[in-house]
């Protein structure tokens, strides 16, 4: 084969390989062609959007309606007759507050607006009624690798002098012992002899007479099940 030749093909061959290279960016990114949404659930001071901004672009469509996104997502549960959101990535609201849905920073009424490449969307937890003042405190239980279906958020409301152990008390899905200090079941779990429930304060260890600090406004309590 001449060298003339051997030239060409070469030519050819940087050629073609220059082109996959344009063609393997051009298809990498979002399936939305990197026109991502962002997604953000805020409860007063705490972002707990978690990884469902991720789940959010997956699932997106150019000409997704709002709900539409949020059903096909499974972001957001809605109640049976689909007129109230229950909960925004397992996160769950106390009676006395209700999600509002912001697009690009405006409040949305009509969740069957359709939802533009690169639209920023919020959910923000408030109170029920206008004019309130939304103090809430934050009740985690994470079921780690051994129960993860356990994993939620309850928001509920605070109130005056209220400790770890009213919290637990008030939260409707904790039993505690005779002592009024040991979690004995949480969501009527109740840990194998390998296990134990601990609880944390905005990421800091309880022990002993722990259950009766005082709690303030957006305060976390965590409730983690742990091998012993």
């Amino acid at each position: 084969m001449s060298t003339k030749w051997m030239r060409f093909m070469l030519c050819l061959l940087l050629l073609a390989a220059a082109s996959g290279c344009g063609l393997g960016s051009e298809n990498g990114g979002s399936s939305n062609g990197g026109q991502g949404l962002t997604f953000s659930v805020k409860v007063g001071d705490s972002e707990m959007a978690g990884s469902s901004a991720r789940l959010l672009n997956e699932a997106y469509v150019p000409g997704n309606s709002i709900i539409e996104l949020f059903r096909k997502s499974g972001v957001v549960t809605f109640s049976a007759d689909g007129t109230s959101i229950l909960e925004v990535n397992k996160v769950s609201l106390g009676p006395d507050m209700s999600w509002e849905v912001q697009v690009n920073g405006k409040k949305v009424q009509e969740l069957n607006t359709t939802l533009e490449p690169g639209s920023a969307v919020t959910m923000s937890a408030g109170p029920a009624g206008t004019g309130k003042m939304f103090q809430p405190v934050i009740i985690t239980v994470n079921g780690g690798s051994e129960q993860p279906e356990l994993t939620h958020s309850h928001v509920l409301s605070f109130m005056q002098d209220m400790s770890v152990k009213g919290l637990l008390k008030n939260s409707g899905m904790v039993r505690l012992a005779e002592d009024n200090r040991t979690v004995l079941t949480v969501m009527e779990y109740t840990p194998l002899s390998s296990e134990e429930w601990r609880l944390k304060v905005n990421d800091k260890g309880l022990l002993g007479n722990g259950v009766d600090m005082k709690l303030s406004p957006q305060d976390k309590l965590e409730i983690s099940l742990v091998l012993k």
